[in-house]
């Protein structure tokens, strides 16, 4: 967000989101929906990966 300059509350508005939604998204004690972290990078033109490997 710091990189795109986007604040909060444009991240709520291109979302359509309340911005409280916004801040429980970016609250790391609250455990946010993978969806919703998808929806929100997507808007920031990013994308989530994740990879599973198998232990040395």
């Amino acid at each position: 967000m710091r990189e795109a300059r986007v604040r909060k509350a444009d991240l709520a508005r291109r979302l359509g989101w309340q911005k409280s939604k916004v801040d429980r998204l970016l609250n790391l004690k609250h455990a946010s929906r993978l969806d919703q972290i998808d929806q929100a990078l997507g808007v920031l033109r990013k994308w989530l990966a994740i990879a599973v490997d198998d232990a040395a």
